[in-house]
């Protein structure tokens, strides 16, 4: 379903390091969550050529940030609805189920 969604991060205590990003899905979102805890990880390990994690792992990363929610609106509506750290999990979970069925179901057709 097509909707806005402003992505919302507060790293830390510091208010000046609170970000934000807008998006016209939810995949993206997620994406864009992810593609932030790998480019740390690129960061913080350089000498290594592929980053490996589970979705554990990111889900500590996020549990670290002082704070990160999404706002979402629906197409059609006029109000943003709060969504909450859990619910952004939950999105990056059904996320990836929905990449590996995807992903499985390309490596049978090439069997």
């Amino acid at each position: 379903m097509p909707c806005t969604i402003l992505l919302l991060i507060q790293p830390d205590e510091r208010l000046e390091k609170r970000t934000y990003a807008r998006f016209q899905s939810i995949d993206d979102c997620v994406d864009r969550v992810c593609a932030i805890y790998e480019s740390l990880l690129e960061r913080k390990y350089p000498e290594m050529p592929v980053i490996h994690y589970d979705i554990a792992e990111l889900f500590d990363f996020m549990d670290e940030l002082k704070d990160i929610v999404c706002l979402v609106q629906q197409e059609g509506a006029s109000e943003y609805v709060p969504r909450n750290k859990q619910w952004i999990k939950e999105q990056i979970f059904a996320n990836m189920g929905r990449t590996f069925k995807k992903e499985r179901k390309s490596w049978e057709e090439e069997a």
